[in-house]
């Protein structure tokens, strides 16, 4: 059983090197055995294709992602409510709860650039797509409550561009930081102005005061 499980974690630890340096599309499983030292059919016995395997090296950590982002929108809900309101420690909470997301970035750093940039041919290709929606459908609700607007019925098309364009901005950040970064510390200190950025952009397109 111990020797099974071991085999299993080389498996992964193999085919992350692999599909990290040809992508989900070029990675060889004959590769994968090979450096694992196990044969192709041993592999099937853990593992019944290659998706599979792609799911055991980036699954658990695109988990950990999407809980740290779900306590995100937690924390923007609780507070959130007409954009007059909103205090400095409301958005401090909020800065925090950005800041887990970062963490749990840097601690799967490797596995999550392989979802973003070479997952093309796996249900995982379109990962950043649908995090983008998941942010876009997060935001109009903000956006509603902001307003005081009783459903989204009432958004207009252009302010609905808008909000499409900044949930596409605030993945844009992250990938930023993770990609020009050297470590998580270096990051943290970049996303404040970030965070200021976006919140800033926010608060201004809600209120509509700056151009008119």
């Amino acid at each position: 059983m111990e020797n099974d499980k071991q085999t299993k974690l080389k498996l992964i630890e193999c085919a992350k090197k692999e599909f990290i340096e040809k992508g989900y599309i070029k990675a060889s499983l004959r590769n994968i055995c090979s450096e694992a030292g196990v044969t192709t059919g041993a592999m099937y016995f853990f593992f019944k294709d290659k998706e599979e395997l792609f799911e055991s090296v980036v699954g658990g950590p695109l988990i950990n992602l999407m809980n740290a982002i779900s306590a995100h929108f937690d924390q923007e809900t609780d507070f959130i409510g007409n954009v007059n309101s909103i205090t400095s420690l409301d958005l401090k909470d909020d800065y925090i709860a950005a800041s887990d997301i970062l963490s749990v970035l840097f601690r799967y750093k490797e596995e999550y650039l392989l979802l973003m940039n070479r997952a093309q041919g796996s249900k995982y290709e379109k990962i950043v797509d649908s995090l983008v929606e998941q942010i876009y459908e997060h935001y109009l609700m903000m956006y509603c409550r902001m307003k005081g607007y009783k459903s989204k019925k009432n958004i207009t098309a252009e302010d609905k561009f808008i909000v499409h364009w900044m949930s596409h901005d605030q993945i844009d950040i992250f990938i930023h930081l993770m990609t020009h970064c050297e470590n998580e510390k270096e990051a943290g200190k970049m996303m404040k102005n970030m965070f200021n950025y976006m919140v800033g952009g926010w608060l201004a397109t809600i209120r509509k005061d700056i151009i008119k």
